[in-house]
């Protein structure tokens, strides 16, 4: 079905995209084009058809009563909407007066007051959609991957719907740096990032160069500029370096985010400027370990080798056990997981598995719950960067750490769960019950006795229990030698570490790891 095509003229950019925010899922208008001044779309309306203009009335160059009466005499039929940021009535009635078919107030536009003034003015003016397709000439989007080859642009410039040269051809990669929060639609935040960097593109380019846009599934544009009426190498080269200098800083000032761009060479045809911009975006993907926020040239670029493998055994092993046991050295292995990936360089879906992996682990222990990892897998899809994994690992980590102290407040009164708690933080180190005492302000006698009761033990008991499970995990992982398990687990000797390992786990410290590796 034919929709009623708008023609939007606003120099705020925000301004802009709240409008066609309001209007992208409308089954009766669509904004066939919009424009930052009046000089711009006066150049259009001479060449396009319209059925409604909505324009800002306060505008650098030429305002919105000037630009009323110059669209008139273009098309003299052609319905305007004034959008205004004032409501004083004498500044409304004189865009009304000088041929506006209504108006907008800035201050109070929602999305119903939109349709209201539209339908107000389809009525009015009678107005049925001819069902005409509008293209901007200089500039053209593709969408689909199989539409972004030699073959088919050569045919959308054969056919005149773009204006497109196929020589002196730049092409360059943009990856927006999305910002991704908590309770944010990832969806639709990147569309509204996209959107609006493509609006930038646009009136930066203006009708200067022919273009083309790739958008990518992934949210990357590829952009193909074409010089073809140019001759000198050095101006289509600082041409491509003020273009990504001025869209760099309207992305900062304007969106408050940054993005990551290529710089491709200059080409003299359409085939080896398709073949590198392809190049660029699988480029793009490095971006997961050197991060965003950088402008570099694909001449000189060499992209990162990713690895295929996967996270050791041993990794999870002792990740599991530490947490089966509430071990707040589980953190210590993430964190040496999460430096083997990244040391490797694990590709991004190896990257998502292994932290898919923990966070199912985590499900498993009861420590996470089926919702929450649902949304924290959602959002992780959205991820690019390392960095992003990592933190959202990590605060995970934090709440199931938090987990085991709140069960253990729970669990014990506060001094004992005190001193258990600093038993965790300190396992490798000299630990008494005279200096626990001291550290809870409570006498020796009362914590010996209050220790036993609550927890069933005596307290240098409890104390090797937790050493021996700080051994158990150390030996699980396999990578470190006796030595340094008996020093990290808080013993004074081997020949104690020895003793105190098989009164409580009735086998000797290497038979627990011949046993676990034959279990392995």
């Amino acid at each position: 079905m034919a929709k009623i095509k708008i023609v939007l003229v606003d120099d705020e950019l925000t301004a802009r995209n709240t409008i066609k925010k309001y209007l992208e899922d409308s089954s009766t208008y669509e904004v066939a084009a919009d424009f930052a001044n009046g000089k711009a779309v006066l150049e259009w309306l001479r060449k396009n058809k319209t059925d409604i203009l909505l324009c800002d009335m306060q505008m650098p160059e030429i305002n919105g009563v000037e630009l009323m009466r110059s669209v008139h005499i273009i098309d003299e039929y052609l319905p305007v909407i004034a959008i205004s940021g004032y409501d004083d009535f004498n500044y409304v009635r004189g865009s009304l007066i000088n041929g506006a078919a209504n108006y907008l107030l800035k201050h109070e536009l929602t999305k119903e007051q939109l349709l209201k003034v539209l339908d107000q003015v389809r009525d009015r003016y009678r107005i049925v959609p001819e069902g005409k397709e509008i293209y901007r000439k200089k500039g053209y989007c593709i969408y689909e991957e199989s539409e972004f080859s030699p073959e088919r642009i050569q045919l959308l410039v054969e056919e005149g719907k773009v204006d497109f040269g196929c020589q002196n051809i730049v092409p360059l990669a943009i990856s927006p740096d999305f910002k991704l929060h908590k309770g944010v639609n990832p969806y639709e935040y990147k569309q509204d990032i996209c959107n609006a960097i493509l609006d930038m593109l646009g009136q930066i380019l203006a009708d200067k160069y022919p273009y083309l846009i790739y958008m990518t599934k992934k949210n990357h544009m590829i952009l193909l500029l074409s010089f073809k009426e140019e001759r000198s190498m050095l101006y289509m080269i600082n041409s491509q370096s003020n273009l990504v200098d001025r869209l760099q800083r309207q992305v900062i000032r304007m969106l408050d985010t940054t993005i990551t761009v290529i710089n491709g060479e200059i080409h003299g045809n359409l085939e080896s400027a398709v073949s590198e911009a392809l190049k660029m975006e699988k480029l793009l993907e490095d971006k997961l370990y050197l991060g965003g926020n950088r402008i570099l040239s694909f001449a000189v670029a060499k992209g990162i080798t990713y690895y295929n493998g996967e996270l050791p055994g041993k990794f999870w092993e002792q990740l599991s056990f530490e947490l089966s046991n509430h071990m707040e050295s589980c953190l210590d292995t993430i964190y040496d997981m999460l430096g083997f990936m990244e040391q490797k360089r694990f590709a991004w879906e190896r990257v998502f598995q292994s932290c898919g992996a923990i966070l199912n682990l985590l499900q498993q222990k009861g420590i996470l719950g089926e919702k929450e990892k649902q949304d924290t897998l959602s959002i992780m899809r959205e991820y690019e960067e390392y960095e992003q994994f990592r933190s959202e690992i990590l605060e995970q980590l934090h709440w199931s750490i938090q987990s085991f102290r709140i069960e253990r407040k729970q669990q014990y009164c506060a001094p004992v769960g005190q001193i258990i708690e600093y038993i965790g933080h300190n396992i490798a180190s000299d630990i008494s019950l005279e200096k626990c005492a001291e550290l809870v302000g409570s006498s020796y006698t009362y914590l010996s006795r209050e220790f036993k009761k609550e927890t069933g033990m005596r307290f240098v008991e409890f104390l090797n229990h937790q050493r021996v499970n700080q051994a158990k995990s150390l030996l699980i992982r396999g990578d470190m030698s006796m030595k340094q398990i008996v020093e990290m687990s808080g013993f004074r000797n081997y020949n104690y570490f020895f003793k105190v390992f098989k009164e409580i786990e009735g086998m000797t410290p290497s038979e627990f790891t011949a046993k676990n590796q034959s279990n392995s």
